[in-house]
């Protein structure tokens, strides 16, 4: 193993601390991960991980078939 030096010894630390307190208890499934807000019910704020942020959130309706109108006749 290599010795590391005191600045390098610093440096990981705050690393690992940084990664640690980015992760939170997901408020769904209770797993430890790197969650992100979510607003419910436009009262509430949670924590959710990826995926079930992604079970959450509504996916975008299919887009409405496109109607052709037809153009009144003009008189000449």
């Amino acid at each position: 193993m290599t010795e590391l030096l005191h600045t390098e010894l610093i440096e990981m630390r705050e690393n690992v601390r940084r990664a640690v307190e980015s992760l939170e208890l997901c408020w769904r499934c209770q797993n430890v991960s790197e969650c992100g807000k979510y607003i419910l019910g436009n009262l509430v704020i949670v924590w959710l991980c990826e995926g079930c942020r992604n079970e959450v959130e509504p996916s975008e309706p299919p887009p409405r078939p496109y109607k052709k109108r037809k153009r009144p006749k003009q008189a000449w």
